[in-house]
């Protein structure tokens, strides 16, 4: 079930390396004038766009803070839950922005520890009270090799498989992970990140929108990400400090220099959640998975109304409430099936069906 060792990651050389290069180059200089000269017109603006330094949350309430040492480099996590039960791997985006302990999601938390299941939820490397690190100290390979590492302290095996939850640069690499240790994962689901391999057609992460070949510059992009510059102006999710934004980017620097083996595919029941226009995405994304389920969202994100219903529906066979399941669940439970097209939902148009899966009955 899945690769059990990292065969599958191919790192990009020869001439496309160097195409890659050169892009990276000279179309990033390119959106660099173009952001330089957003700078200084918005310079006046920059110092009421800052906004609180983000730091690691010490609500105990959320869970036990715990701190763990993988390979060298020190780990903070939030479990929650019977430590006996099924663990479920929470992988936030980057950077933090505490959106993970909104009511919304907190919910599908608690339903989870309820239902049995340890709830494990990591900061990634440069965020909240894990250790940052380099390029080189986060690209796919390095970043499998720790994950994977965590599951098995945490007691998970291929005959005690976890189910693993990934946001935006969380749930990229929840994809790499799925493919090189498929043995561990049970069942996954990824919000609002593309496959890897369409890195370069679908940005992984929002923030790299129009900025993707200048975000493998050094120093630049950290700074003016902290000063929204990259983002219009936005100040919403950007941070007063740089630092905040270097382990997210040197996740997505890793990420643009490796391949998954296109003949390879997740085994692990998936389920895929993405934003409204982002259809061709998902559908180009579920190609690399045996067993895929697709919905679009709103707003695909720890605060989406709708996404605590599809999750729980999906890991434990239950929607989080009567009103969730009415809005997410609004037809019938279907039988295993390929992806079909888009189904226009009944009632309120908040979600869409790309396939149609039973949820729960993936196994």
């Amino acid at each position: 079930m899945g690769a059990k060792n990292q065969s599958v990651l191919c790192a990009v050389s020869g001439r496309e390396a160097v195409e890659i290069l050169f892009k990276c180059m000279f179309i990033g200089l390119w959106q660099f004038l173009q952001f330089a000269v957003r700078r200084l017109w918005k310079g006046h603006r920059r110092k009421n766009l800052k906004s609180p330094p983000i730091e690691l949350t010490v609500d105990s309430s959320i869970g036990i803070h715990c701190y763990i040492k993988l390979m060298g480099v020190k780990y903070h996590y939030v479990e929650t839950g019977p430590k006996n039960g099924s663990i479920v791997l929470i992988l936030g985006d980057a950077p933090d922005a505490g959106n993970l302990w909104v009511p919304s999601w907190a919910s599908v938390v608690r339903r989870l520890a309820e239902s049995g299941y340890h709830v494990v939820t990591l900061d990634l490397r440069g965020t909240g009270g894990s250790e940052g690190g380099n390029r080189k100290d986060l690209s796919p390979p390095r970043a499998v090799e720790e994950l994977s590492a965590l599951l098995k302290a945490l007691g998970v095996s291929s005959n005690k498989p976890a189910a693993v939850i990934g946001f935006g640069i969380g749930g990229m690499l929840t994809w790499y992970l799925a493919h090189c240790r498929g043995a561990l994962i049970r069942k996954l689901v990824i919000i609002g990140a593309p496959h890897p391999n369409m890195y370069w057609q679908h940005p992984p992460v929002a923030f790299c929108n129009r900025a993707l070949q200048f975000i493998q510059w050094p120093y630049f992009p950290e700074r003016w990400l902290a000063e929204g510059i990259l983002q219009d102006g936005d100040s919403t999710s950007s941070s007063s400090r740089a630092r905040d934004w270097t382990g997210a980017l040197n996740y997505v620097r890793g990420a643009a220099w490796w391949r998954v083996r296109d003949d390879h595919k997740v085994e692990a029941p998936a389920l895929l959640l993405g934003a409204r226009s982002s259809a061709a995405q998902l559908v180009g994304s579920a190609q690399h998975c045996s067993r895929p389920a697709l919905r679009l969202l709103t707003d695909p994100g720890p605060a989406d109304k709708d996404l605590p219903g599809l999750v729980l529906d999906f890991l434990v066979g239950e929607p989080v409430d009567s009103t969730t399941a009415k809005v997410s669940m609004s037809s019938p439970r279907w039988l295993v099936g390929r992806v079909l097209g888009a189904v226009a939902g009944r009632g309120r148009d908040l979600t869409a069906r790309l396939s149609l899966p039973a949820l729960s009955a993936q196994a």
